[in-house]
């Protein structure tokens, strides 16, 4: 998600191999948090950890795919109860991936794309000229957005890509026709023409790192560093402050059963009043990205930690 200076956080994530983010400081979870989610790093090498990272799940035709580090790949066809993996054909970074019309793509490292039409059982190449990182991915109207250094595009189910525009965003998420991306410094885009054109909005977080999004019951949010938390009911185009009670860091948000739950450094954070009031209902795991499914959530982590919940008060680590 991030962009952090490499030498300091290739230490961070030795400490995170072994400590699965627990017993750290706030800040410094938030660091490894980042670093594992914003490609900083280009080193493919790391193959010595028996489990990796994961950084991104999605949900489809009855599968939920969970993606991370060095390529690492792991499905679950029984609604979350179990897990086996899936050889994604990278030993680069995956970042994050998304379901649309019948197919899963999976977005990372050094512009890796990875597409598969058989609900993950087999993956192949997208084809796009450039190699830059591509932290975020979302499908609406048809066409699949990416986006980290670039936006880019595809209307083929990820077959092919086209370069957009230049940005710096880590997030992206697709509701009411309208795609909506954002980054660091509080940095909102929006796009109501299936991505092929982009819009700056005022987000009134500058200062604050945005990480994730989310769109349910005709509204985005999205939250980030120091437990931010914004929300807007106009398509992305003006924003207001919510009070998400907590001062973690905050990496993903998803919305199902009428709730949204968001997810972070050590904390789960839930409303069930529409986005209105948020409790913080976990407190002791981290976990970097969480999606919604066939009534469940799953949230996943680090060193391939997967947790599910029906209603995001009450959680179940089903692997490893």
């Amino acid at each position: 998600m991030k962009k952090f200076h490499i030498c300091f956080y290739i230490s961070l994530f030795f400490i995170s191999a072994c400590s699965d983010f627990k017993g750290n400081e706030d800040d410094v979870e938030a660091s490894l948090s980042s670093t594992s989610s914003s490609n900083t790093s280009n080193d493919d090498s790391d193959t010595s950890i028996s489990y990796k990272h994961l950084y991104g799940v999605a949900f489809g035709n009855n599968t939920f795919i969970a993606v991370g580090q060095n390529g690492v790949m792991r499905y679950s066809s029984d609604n979350g109860s179990s897990w086996d993996n899936v050889t994604s054909g990278t030993t680069r970074h995956l970042y994050e991936t998304a379901f649309g019309n019948d197919t899963f793509i999976s977005v990372g490292q050094r512009g890796t794309i990875r597409q598969s039409q058989d609900n993950g059982s087999t993956w192949n190449s997208g084809t796009w000229s450039e190699s830059s990182n591509l932290n975020g991915v979302a499908h609406g109207n048809n066409t699949f957005v990416a986006l980290g250094t670039r936006f880019i595009r595809s209307t083929d189910n990820g077959s092919n890509w086209n370069t957009i525009s230049t940005t710096s965003l880590v997030d992206v998420a697709f509701g009411n026709s309208t795609f909506v991306g954002c980054g660091a410094n509080g940095a909102i885009y929006s796009s109501v023409d299936n991505g092929s054109s982009w819009t700056s909005r005022t987000s009134g977080a500058t200062g604050f790192d945005l990480k994730g999004l989310t769109f349910g019951n005709n509204q985005f949010f999205a939250l980030g560093q120091s437990g931010k938390l914004i929300k807007s009911t106009n398509n992305g185009t003006s924003w207001s402050n919510v009070d998400s009670q907590v001062s973690n860091y905050l990496n993903s948000i998803a919305f199902g059963n009428n709730k949204f739950v968001g997810v972070g450094s050590r904390t789960v954070i839930v409303s069930s009043d529409n986005g209105s009031n948020f409790t913080q209902t976990l407190d002791n795991t981290t976990f970097q990205d969480v999606t919604f499914g066939n009534g469940i959530f799953v949230a996943v982590g680090s060193r391939e930690i997967i947790y599910t919940s029906t209603d995001g008060d009450t959680w179940t680590k089903v692997h490893p």
